[in-house]
């Protein structure tokens, strides 16, 4: 037996193939699977790219507004990944599928469009942590930011519906042992309100990480809503600042992506209105939508 899939419920999608035009780009993935990804550029230029994991119960849709905040406040582009079986990515969600398309966005930057990966951030929240995890522990990236995380899925079933339960969900996303394998500067957010991810879990991460780290523990957030600029942003940016993580671009290296033209066209079999995609009205609230 396994639950797995009880961490992965998908939302119906929040977006269809006309939400996010010029924005919406299909990255080459493994096993020809095309990964729907929104990219955020900033007009101005940077020397780095933010690369988002969004939580559960939302999609890249979802985490839109908040991916828009933080390419203006840290003045970066910002690509924001979609799961297998979330949003307008057919197929089903697992840790394996998820970390395989994790690679397969980094090959991407750093080889088709020759990005050095120092000058890649990473961020995740909760479930998101777990991918966000694998790629610092595996690649020597800028930054890694965690919001809400946890240590592995198996505290996240314990958490959801009780210690027993765990003992039937593979060991996956074990983000407290790839740790030890991160050593870039590391930032955790966690809300002390949170109930359903405990804030000892970012606590047992940020003793265990090896790399320049702090953690951020906010007294008014929950795991569902915090604020985006006071709670992350601001923090977020004096800790890059500190660690001289410069964004701007620098003289005699890239500051845009030219992604090829098909990258923009929908692939073939995925349909553009995939059941009845939630319009992105009334999405102006400037708090995390629920999520794992």
């Amino acid at each position: 037996m396994d639950l797995n899939s009880l961490v992965f419920p998908a939302p119906t999608s929040s977006y269809d193939g006309l939400t996010f035009p010029g924005e919406l780009i299909w990255v080459p993935g493994p096993s020809s699977r095309s990964i729907p990804c929104i990219y955020l550029q900033h007009l101005l230029g940077s020397s780095k790219v933010a690369i988002y994991y969004h939580g559960n119960a939302e999609d890249i849709g979802l985490a839109y507004e908040l991916c828009s905040h933080l390419r203006h406040h840290l003045k970066t582009h910002v690509l924001i990944v979609e799961y297998p079986g979330y949003g307008m990515y057919p197929g089903r969600p697992s840790a394996e599928t998820i970390c395989e398309d994790a690679d397969a966005i980094m090959t991407y930057l750093c080889h088709n469009m020759q990005w050095r990966s120092s000058n890649v951030l990473v961020l995740g929240r909760s479930i998101g942590s777990g991918p966000a995890c694998y790629l610092a522990s595996k690649y020597s990236i800028g930054a890694l930011v965690l919001i809400s995380a946890y240590t592995s899925l198996r505290s996240v079933v314990k958490h959801l519906v009780g210690s027993v339960a765990q003992y039937f969900v593979s060991q996956r996303f074990n983000n407290l042992q790839l740790m030890e394998s991160i050593h870039c500067p590391t930032f955790f957010l966690h809300g002390l309100k949170d109930t359903l991810i405990p804030v000892s879990e970012s606590q047992r991460l940020h003793a265990r990480c090896n790399g320049v780290s702090i953690i951020h523990l906010q007294a008014e957030m929950d795991h569902n809503e915090f604020e985006y600029v006071e709670d992350l942003i601001f923090p977020l940016s004096e800790f890059l600042r500190k660690c001289e993580v410069a964004v701007e671009p620098v003289l005699g290296e890239r500051s845009f992506f030219i992604f090829q033209e098909e990258m923009f066209d929908l692939p073939e079999g995925i349909q553009c209105f995939p059941g009845q995609a939630q319009r992105r009205g009334g999405r102006q609230k400037r708090k995390a939508r629920t999520s794992q």
